[in-house]
């Protein structure tokens, strides 16, 4: 089919009107919304002497005991007690696997490279450790 170049031409203005209509809303959107947020701005020179705010963001409480791992040849710090706890009951070779896997961010390949055995065990040992870890946690928290 040949287009002539009426038809082109039309083709060409109905994009270019729709290519406008667009750019137009979206700048009409940008506008109203900046609008908007400098009508609720307030500024904390602004604010009067004695009005509270409150803080947007908590930021957590340092834990006051810090448990380091050094079973692997890099150290992992690890501040939530609780975990810290569960990963001490393991055995050597579950906390090092747990440790590889979610602290170091190894795969299980990885894992069983290291370890000389095929990845299905260190899968097989990792599910293990990790509902020991759940039991143990459970246990915790009932306390």
């Amino acid at each position: 089919m040949q287009w002539s170049d009426k038809d082109i031409s039309r083709i060409e203005g109905k994009f270019d009107s729709f290519c406008k209509t667009v750019l137009r809303n979206f700048a009409r959107d940008w506008y109203r919304a900046e609008q908007r947020h400098h009508a609720t701005e307030v500024l904390f020179s602004e604010l009067p002497d004695g009005q509270l705010f409150e803080p947007i963001h908590n930021d957590p409480i340092c834990p006051l005991e810090q448990y380091l791992f050094d079973d692997l040849e890099l150290p992992i710090n690890i501040n939530n007690d609780a975990l810290a706890q569960a990963l001490l009951q393991l055995s050597r070779r579950k906390r090092q696997i747990v440790l590889l896997a979610y602290f170091c961010d190894w795969t299980d390949q990885q894992i069983s490279e290291r370890f000389h055995v095929v990845r299905s065990t260190i899968q097989s040992a990792r599910t293990k450790a990790l509902k020991e870890m759940r039991e143990l946690l459970e246990k915790q928290s009932e306390t």
